[in-house]
């Protein structure tokens, strides 16, 4: 018989028994699913958070400095020991700028707690952060309404405030906050500017930050102490030099290694492993339903050849070779799995669609996973299928006409 011959007999022994051949397919159409969905649902956070990274100004010829010693374990750990006790101070910051030659800008910045009053309106802002003027370079389209401080506002430690678009929403409400006198720990500042739209990166709204001068922040905060400082170099090229020096700079002024430099490759390779590992659990649980799934269509297919001992029996007395049958049960199995695929695929589509719409984020459909999850559910079907078939091509027709 011709191979696809068998596709029509195999269609209608599967719609004589809907019911068992829909309960078959549903533990590929699971494992389908779940391939679908989790893989490219992990693979859209991570080129989110790379673009996020990116919107925030930590693009590939970029780096952050931390006062922590290099004991403290990634980007995070260094941040919040700096946050506490830092090892940078201004003066290290200027001697950076001056001394690097691979280095184009150098941003520190320095953190605290600020509550703000607009009338008889009060805010806690999760982020207080005074910087220098050179961070608006860092960020694309920092500026959303108004403008950003100068240089010279900071040389001169004016009162000015640059507040994001959570800060304008509470205090403010419909009301244009440029030009409005707010009090930032009871002390006065005049808002210049609004920032764009911004979103959460390690656990911090951006919307909910405020930025002042750098020497503003030092009278306010009463301190010092950088936080973090953000540096970039002239090239991509030459971001290892620029390290190289950094750390020569800081060394020779501190005596000891009691800061930390990050790259900002290293940042998105440490994203990037966390992200690869939790595409890694998905896929073992996307394959753990595949296996279940398999299990399940090579059960069904055993009691089918069981229940279909005299058909086989007759085919193979009127003429129907070993071959035939083997492959008739082959066939049923991968249209089974075939179609489970195909659901799979059609409703992980559909559900990564409208996730995408909840959460406003674009999670583009990964091929990638289409592919695995067509090339995985048709072995699936052939695996599951061929000790069926072979046991069903084995039977002598005497025998099978027996039972």
């Amino acid at each position: 018989m011709n191979f696809w011959s068998f596709f029509p007999i195999a269609f209608k022994a599967l719609f004589t028994s809907r019911l068992r051949s829909f309960l078959t397919m549903l533990g590929i159409v699971i494992g389908v699913f779940v391939v679908i969905t989790l893989v490219t649902i992990a693979e859209g956070a991570k080129v989110y958070i790379f673009e996020q990274l990116n919107s925030f100004g930590m693009g590939a010829n970029t780096m952050a400095v931390y006062g922590a010693e290099e004991s403290e374990e990634g980007v995070g750990g260094g941040m919040m020991t700096a946050m506490t006790k830092s090892s940078i101070t201004t003066n290290d910051i200027k001697a950076i700028a001056n001394q690097c030659p691979s280095v184009s800008l150098v941003v520190p910045a320095i953190y605290g707690a600020g509550e703000l009053r607009y009338g008889n309106k009060k805010y806690q802002t999760s982020i207080a952060c005074g910087c220098t003027a050179g961070y608006e370079k860092l960020v694309k389209n920092l500026v959303a309404k108004g403008r950003f401080y100068s240089e010279a506002e900071d040389d001169s430690r004016r009162r000015v405030v640059f507040i994001g678009q959570s800060v304008a929403t509470e205090l403010f409400g419909g009301v244009s906050p440029l030009n409005e006198k707010v009090k930032i720990n009871g002390v006065s500042f005049t808002v210049v500017g609004i920032m764009k739209k911004m979103s959460s990166m390690m656990g911090m709204d951006f919307n909910d930050m405020i930025l002042m001068p750098l020497n503003t922040a030092e009278d306010l905060f009463d301190t010092k102490e950088v936080t973090e400082t953000w540096v970039a170099a002239t090239s991509i090229a030459s971001v290892p030099e620029a390290q190289k020096e950094i750390k020569a700079v800081l060394l020779a002024r501190h005596r000891k290694v009691d800061f930390q430099i990050r790259t900002s490759k290293e940042m998105l390779g440490m994203i990037d492993s966390v992200m690869g590992a939790f595409t890694m659990v998905v896929g073992a649980i996307a394959g753990i339903s595949l296996l279940v799934g398999g299990i399940g269509i090579m059960n069904i297919m055993l009691v089918a050849v069981t229940e279909r001992f005299r058909e086989i029996g007759i085919r193979k007395a009127v003429g129907a070779k070993s071959r035939d049958i083997f492959f008739q049960f082959l066939v049923e199995a991968l249209i089974v799995a075939g179609i489970g695929g195909a659901v799979g695929i059609f409703l992980g589509a559909v559900v990564i669609f409208i996730v995408s719409r909840i959460i406003h984020v674009g999670l583009p459909l990964s091929w990638v996973s289409v592919f695995w999850g067509i090339l995985l559910s048709g072995a699936v079907g052939i695996t599951a299928g061929v000790y069926p078939a072979i046991r069903a091509a084995n039977f002598s027709p005497v025998e099978a006409l027996r039972k």
